[in-house]
């Protein structure tokens, strides 16, 4: 029997806590930031934001926001400047313009406004394996039926990508939303044109939106970047400011899409995140045109370029085209048995190196998540006591 007296959120589980809530467990990527917090001198490869701060020019835009009194609730979708600025640069990247614009409390206010607004109990939902622990949650929060498409390679060595004809057999009359996302978190990987458009050519048979989450499209290194954008005929788009001009902390992200669906979002909005923060909004709509941002993108080409050239071969690594991420296999005993999940990662920390396990993004426990947003130095730092691991592990 539940002890009416004894306060919420104590004394191990509470029955009058949600159903919704109950099978959604706490971050692992989350308890790795507190465990940092205990430890002098960490290795930090594990956390999921740039090493940079942010242009000066966006800082002194911000101060002078706010000392200007820029501080109060703008309209809820947010600055019309700032929602034209971002449709005219989709339209320029991508060949097509979205009905309309939303401001976000960050890509991770988008998804919970997104899911929301599409998801009923018992629809389905196509999510990527691996991929990042929030959208399974929120599509459990949602009610919605969870089928996952395989991203990991056929062969050792190989990059992660689609294979569209099991995409197509994952699809019925209940999928309500393919999603997609390219530069990947955990794995780096960026899908091809022909992936992106075959994708949207089977959600379109299906009458599913394509839900892209691309807040790591800055952290592109190849030359054909492709966006749904450009060929679902409903795409929701998430992005935003966090990741590219490192200000995660100030929760600036946009979506973009149909105008019914982010009209529905603009309402949820309105009763949860209100509006994307005021002060950083006009900041961006001031300094965003004059930041020149290309020396970052070259010097994160050389960390990912770092990583790949100096890394043991047993990992089996290769070169990540996107995000900052990169998902080396375990190393595996000579005898071929499967690599020591648990066994790898407390060795790690014993050297005071943090990093994520595979399993906090996938079904599979045989990677792990490297964040090579850091300084060079403790880059190379946790590159030499990995290759230390391979060595005693492999």
């Amino acid at each position: 029997m539940v002890d009416p007296k004894q306060p919420a959120g104590r004394g191990g589980n509470d029955a009058r806590l949600a159903e919704r809530v109950r099978g959604i467990e706490p971050s692992g990527i989350r308890r790795i930031f507190e465990l940092m917090a205990t430890m002098q001198d960490p290795i930090n490869l594990s956390i999921g934001q740039p090493h940079y701060d942010p242009p000066e020019e966006l800082v002194e835009a911000a101060c002078r926001a706010i000392r200007a009194g820029r501080n109060r609730y703008t309209v809820t979708q947010g600055l019309p400047e700032l929602n034209a600025r971002v449709l005219d640069g989709v339209e320029r990247r991508y060949g097509r313009r979205p009905e309309t614009c939303l401001l976000t409390a960050g890509v991770s206010g988008g998804l919970v406004l997104t899911f929301q607004c599409l998801l009923n109990p018992g629809d389905e939902i196509l999510l990527p394996d691996p991929g990042f622990v929030m959208y399974r949650h929120l599509a459990t929060l949602c009610g919605a039926t969870i089928r996952y498409y395989d991203l990991y390679p056929k062969t050792p060595g190989d990059r992660f990508g689609l294979d569209l004809a099991a995409i197509e057999a994952l699809c019925s009359e209940r999928t309500k939303i393919v999603f997609v996302n390219s530069p990947s978190n955990p794995t780096g990987a960026v899908l091809t044109r022909a992936e992106i458009e075959g994708l949207c050519r089977i959600a379109n048979r299906c009458g599913a939106y394509v839900v892209s989450d691309e807040i790591y499209d800055f952290f592109c290194y190849v030359d054909d970047y492709a966006s749904p954008v450009s060929y679902a005929d409903r795409c929701i788009q998430l992005a935003g400011y966090s990741k590219t001009y490192g200000v995660p902390g100030w929760r600036m992200g946009y979506a973009t899409g149909p105008a019914n669906v982010l009209e529905a979002m603009k309402t949820l909005q309105q009763f949860s995140f209100v509006c994307a923060p005021a002060p950083f909004q006009y900041a961006l709509l001031e300094a965003e045109p004059h930041i020149d941002l290309s020396p970052r993108h070259a010097e994160y080409r050389h960390k990912r370029d770092l990583l790949t050239r100096e890394l043991h071969p047993v990992y089996g690594l290769r070169a990540p085209e996107g995000s900052f991420y990169a998902f080396p296999q375990l190393p595996r005993p000579a005898d071929g048995r499967p690599g020591d999940s648990a066994a790898f990662l407390q060795a790690a920390l014993d050297r005071n190196l943090l990093i994520v396990p595979g399993k906090s993004f996938s079904s599979r426990d045989t990677h792990f998540r490297i964040s090579f947003a850091a300084e060079d130095d403790l880059l190379r730092r946790g590159i030499a006591v990995l290759n230390d691991l391979a060595r005693q592990f492999a």
